[in-house]
């Protein structure tokens, strides 16, 4: 036997070894996974606050909130390995726990402020910032209102689905289903009547909201897992509220805070005493057990019903129940006896009753003194918008009184300069009209002058220069000689012969420089921008047609855009930029571009027009575009062709 047993012992330790070895493996894999989601997690963070705009924000802190549940899902695992004694170092999976409870407070407060609305009224109010405590308190009633909202969903959820379950035929068939909604039916029950009270504990002062916060991980787990197979497994409610020690604050129970008719009430304690099985049965049962405590209420004050029961308990001398919590201890020691002293169980109810209308009064002072302090403040936020409104106001109205002013001084400082311009204008035109009536007298005594003298002088060229010469050359004919025998005592000399000849020699060369029709017309001749050498049999000079105005008007628009600006300083130009401004086409010489209206101008004056216009885009596209809403300047109109 001991020999069977021997090889036994390796196999035992090599399987201690590989799982140790398989522990540590997953260890790894999970702080690598926790140092990959933290680094993830910070760069999200860098995001969330760099992001100009409120939607990129809330979609960043979606992503934050993924990767924050991840974390914790890690952090999960961790505290199970810190649990444990499988793992002798712990120091490492401390450090990453740690980390990561970090980066879920700095969740929340990220959470926190995407949520506020700047304008709310949690926003507004946000310059009031209460003491640490009382934002502490604030926060846990929030979170336990949201959860107690999320529960009382799944109850609704799930009573429909029961109600689906129980119609019909589907009664007997359905049973384990029906079973299993009742039982999460029961557990969300459970948690919501702890919720309800535990808040009403923390907004009385009587638990501190640090104690309540170890709560919420293992709530919003709860939450969310509460369905799964191996956490119902796992699920002991038991385990959740023991931190807060309700047994040791004098509270019998913590339940839903609602007032039923007495008949029901009576209903519902008998069933649940005759139901030995109920949860909270067994809590209510032995919370009243315990002897020396002080029933307390939580909530609303149950006055009425309960003391009219108590006195007619005395009056009658008869055993009366007296709550959920004395019919359960009625029921479990069996019939009740006639009461000796009626009047016992009746104080702690009164009492009871007492101190619940104390709480809430004083609940309900610290509601209205922090609505009153809201109100106020949201009306010192409206007094305060409302004098901004009217200092604007004002202001606005001196603005425009100065404005006017200032249009009156301009106006009457041009009237001014005008009246001094149209004088100085007069008067000008005074001084030129006598300046030329001047220079027309001395022009006319000046002609008178050079009248007199020039037929002085033609009349002694005439008596000197054409004595006895006949026109056309015919000199010592027989017509002519009567003439020429009279003046030839006159022109026998040498000088008077000379002075014939270069009078003759003038006469003709100025008849040979005399002007015709060609020399009215500019000469133009054409010289290449971009001179190549081609062979003489190409065409050396542009063709004649393109200086006929009337091929311009076949010609379309994209033609004429294209001589434009590719013939520049040339007659094509001028012709092409003529026959642009007939088809409503405008050249703006700021631009250097065409501009055409596509609709009529929205604003009409003087010194511009605005409006939708079409211009010519001849840099980048070669195409039409339209340019809405310009402001066409009358200053950089191009208004005069010339050639």
């Amino acid at each position: 036997k001991h020999q069977q047993h021997q090889p036994l012992q390796p196999t035992t330790n090599n399987q201690i070894m590989s799982a140790n070895r398989k522990l540590q493996t997953e260890i790894d894999r999970v702080m690598k996974k926790v140092d990959e989601g933290v680094e993830l997690f910070d760069e999200i963070w860098e995001k969330v606050y760099s992001a100009e705009q409120q939607n990129q924000k809330e979609k960043y802190e979606v992503e934050l909130k993924k990767e924050i549940k991840k974390l914790q899902r890690l952090r999960d695992q961790i505290k199970t390995w810190i649990g444990g004694s499988e793992v002798k170092d712990k120091d490492a999976l401390l450090e990453a726990r740690r980390l990561i409870e970090t980066k879920m407070e700095q969740f929340k407060v990220c959470e926190k402020e995407t949520k506020t609305k700047t304008y709310s009224k949690e926003g507004l109010a946000r310059a009031e910032r209460l003491d640490p405590e009382e934002q502490k308190k604030e926060d846990t009633i929030a979170w336990i209102g949201e959860i107690i909202e999320q529960i009382q969903g799944y109850i609704d959820e799930k009573d429909l689905e029961i109600e689906k379950l129980s119609s019909g035929k589907g009664k007997k068939t359905n049973k384990n289903q029906l079973d299993e909604c009742n039982q999460h039916m029961e557990n969300h029950k459970f948690h919501l009547n702890k919720l309800e009270g535990i808040m009403r504990l923390v907004r009385n002062d009587r638990i501190p909201a640090e104690t309540v916060d170890e709560l919420r991980e293992d709530l919003e787990y709860y939450c969310d897992s509460h369905q799964d197979d191996d956490y119902i497994m796992a699920y002991d409610e038991d385990a959740f509220y023991e931190t807060l020690g309700l047994d040791e604050l004098d509270v019998v129970n913590v339940d839903r805070v609602t007032q039923v008719p007495t008949t029901t009430k009576k209903k519902d304690d008998d069933a649940t005493s005759a139901s030995s099985g109920s949860k909270k049965s067994k809590s209510s049962k032995n919370a009243t057990a315990a002897t020396g405590m002080i029933p307390l209420t939580i909530g609303r004050a149950r006055v009425s019903k309960a003391d009219k029961a108590a006195e007619a308990a005395a009056a009658n001398a008869t055993p009366t129940k007296i709550g959920r919590s004395s019919s359960t201890a009625s029921s479990s020691s069996g019939p009740a006896p006639v009461a000796p002293t009626p009047k016992a169980p009746s104080a702690p109810a009164a009492g009871g009753a007492s101190m619940a209308a104390v709480l809430k009064r004083e609940s309900e002072e610290r509601q209205k003194a922090a609505l009153a302090a809201q109100q106020q403040a949201l009306q010192q936020e409206q007094a305060r918008q409302a004098e901004l409104l009217r200092q604007q106001k004002q202001q606005e109205a001196q603005e425009a009184l100065r404005k006017q002013q200032l249009l009156e001084q301009q106006k009457a400082a041009q009237a001014d300069a005008l009246k001094r311009q149209q004088a100085q204008l007069m008067e000008q035109q005074a001084r030129q009209q006598a300046q030329a009536a001047q220079q027309d007298a001395a022009a006319k005594q000046a002609a008178q002058a050079k009248q007199q003298q020039a037929a002085a002088g033609n009349q002694n060229v005439l008596n000197v220069g054409l004595a006895g010469l006949s026109i056309g050359g015919a000199v010592g004919s027989n017509a002519g000689a009567p003439a020429a025998t009279s003046v030839q005592p006159q022109v026998g000399g040498p000088s008077s012969k000379d002075a014939t000849e270069r009078y003759l020699n003038a006469l003709n060369d100025s008849f040979m420089q005399m002007p015709t029709g060609a020399d009215s017309e500019r000469q133009r001749s054409y010289t290449p921008r971009n001179p190549y050498p081609t062979p003489s049999c190409y065409p050396q000079n542009p063709s004649p047609i393109f200086e006929n105005p009337a091929v311009f008007e076949k010609l379309g628009t994209d033609a004429l855009f294209f001589i434009f600006y590719y013939a520049q300083g040339t007659y094509q130009q001028y012709l092409a930029a003529r026959e642009l401004k007939k088809q409503s086409w405008r050249y703006h010489k700021k631009y250097m571009t065409w501009f055409q209206r596509h609709e009529e101008p929205k604003v009409t004056t003087d010194e511009y027009e605005q409006g939708t216009y079409v211009y010519f885009d001849y840099e980048t596209g070669w195409t039409q575009r339209i340019k809405t809403d310009f402001r066409f300047e009358y200053s950089y109109l191009e208004d005069s062709l010339s050639v």
